[in-house]
């Protein structure tokens, strides 16, 4: 006696004729497409961006600030967070010139045309005392409504 196939969904009894159905050429090539698109639009959501971890912040010993646009942290990644994690993150974050030399800008300019230098600084003058005129002042106030 021949076994009689079974459907694998609900265990139903599979007639010929469904069987012979179920292996159309279009339906097969219809379900590769379908899984196609679906593996296709899988690949095009965009991923989950990645977290900051305040372990790096540990790590290096700066504020999240250093190296993300947000003073809080998190988020995009400002010039010296690009840099530092272009330069597999080291131990330390790049200073802001070092950081644009890593990401490849060059810069024109003499860094010590910007920086502060130490001058004597003369003290401030004693400030001087004028006589008020008091009773114009309390006269005034006095006679004052208000807003």
């Amino acid at each position: 006696m021949a076994k009689k196939r079974r459907c694998i969904v609900d265990n139903t009894p599979v007639s010929a004729g469904r069987l012979d159905e179920m292996k159309s050429p279009w339906k097969v090539f219809s379900l590769f497409l379908l899984l196609f698109l679906i593996v296709l639009v899988w690949a095009g959501l965009p991923a989950s961006s990645a977290q900051a971890l305040p372990e790096y912040s540990a790590q290096v010993g700066e504020p999240c600030a250093s190296c993300h646009v947000s003073p809080s942290g998190g988020g995009p990644r400002a010039v010296r967070g690009t840099a530092w994690v272009a330069s597999d993150k080291p131990g330390v974050v790049p200073d802001l010139l070092q950081a644009l030399e890593v990401l490849g800008v060059r810069l024109d300019v003499d860094p010590l045309d910007y920086s502060v230098v130490p001058q004597e600084i003369a003290p401030a003058a004693e400030l001087e005392k004028l006589p008020l005129p008091s009773s114009e002042l309390l006269d005034h106030l006095r006679d004052y409504e208000g807003n």
